[in-house]
């Protein structure tokens, strides 16, 4: 009797919580805008820089990329020569052309990793980190793993910065690490929250770098800077920052992370964000784009027929699982 009083509790508050969701609803929407392309494929795994699709397909923020991977495998990187793709367990396969392909096998399940020259970078998902020579997978480098709690599926990819290999790791870190003398340099904290802690966002621009997790923006330049922000999408150019909230936030920031403008959209929950030469794009999950200028003095709203499933940003367009939007 008591365990049937305490189940049917359990789903009344289930079912208030469900009820009293509130979702973002626009006072006015401007038109509909049509989506630019459709699929045969759907997206089945997405990261911080690439996208995979269910038929080996791989997406980057360029577009989709003439590289296939067989099924199983989840893209993550590419330069100029190679695209690389992991499979759970710790098997890197790596394409260069039709003709050469090559394959690592790791000693296990890697999270997200980078190439420069003959010298990969491995964040594993455990959080441990490493250096190895690709063309023979000889270990250079470990640095144990640090602890990690449940990580945001936004992972970034380690950065090259002339001798320096920079880490972003899944517990709120960049560690910095000298490749030529295999030396740990220094670790940064970006942030110290329990759960989802990963850094999102990691770039270097203009000799500044700049790094996010879910609740806080780092900057390094000729000073350390950072700002307490409930980050879901981030973007910073020439110009200055901008960033999308979880409080339904489009907010614009200097290089220097000061707040310069701020539109507040209630209850919008976004899944993209882009900024071309004057215009801010925000996808939201309730099929909405939002359209504002850089400075966020004026916004628009518009309706798009969003499909379920993964969601993916490139540099020119928003992907919805077997849909594309282009705004650039």
């Amino acid at each position: 009797m008591i365990k049937s009083v305490l189940y049917a509790f359990i789903a009344a508050l289930l079912f208030i919580g469900c009820s009293s969701k509130e979702y973002f609803e626009p006072e006015e929407v401007i038109d509909s805008l049509s989506l630019s392309e459709r699929f045969d494929a759907s997206l089945v795994d997405v990261n911080a820089h690439s996208a995979t699709m269910d038929d080996g397909s791989i997406i980057t923020k360029k577009g989709i990329d003439t590289t296939r991977f067989p099924q199983g495998y989840r893209f993550i990187f590419k330069n100029d020569e190679w695209a690389l793709a992991v499979k759970v367990g710790g098997r890197v396969f790596a394409v260069k052309n039709e003709f050469e392909s090559r394959s690592l096998e790791l000693s296990k399940t890697v999270a997200s990793l980078a190439l420069q020259d003959d010298l990969l970078a491995v964040v594993f998902a455990d959080n441990e980190l490493a250096l190895y020579e690709f063309s023979t997978g000889r270990l250079l480098f470990k640095e144990p793993a640090s602890k990690s709690a449940v990580a945001d599926m936004r992972v970034t990819t380690p950065r090259f910065l002339n001798e320096l290999v920079l880490f972003p790791t899944l517990d709120g870190k960049i560690v910095i690490v000298n490749a030529q003398t295999k030396e740990l340099v220094r670790t940064i904290i970006v942030s110290s929250e329990q759960y989802f802690n990963n850094i999102i966002y990691f770039d270097v621009i203009n000799d500044i770098l700049y790094a996010a997790t879910p609740s806080k923006i780092y900057s390094l330049g000729n000073k350390e800077e950072r700002i307490d922000l409930q980050v879901r999408n981030m973007v910073v150019n020439d110009e200055g920052i901008w960033v999308t909230t979880k409080q339904g936030e489009i907010v614009s920031l200097s290089h220097s992370l000061e707040i310069l403008h701020r539109q507040k959209f209630p209850f919008a929950h976004f899944l993209g964000l882009i900024v071309s030469d004057d215009t801010v794009y925000a996808a939201e999950k309730e099929s909405y784009m939002i359209s504002c200028g850089k400075d966020l003095l004026e916004c628009s709203v518009y309706d798009i027929d969003l499909e379920d499933g993964f969601f993916f940003t490139s540099d020119e367009g928003f992907y919805f699982d077997n849909v594309y939007l282009q705004v650039r």
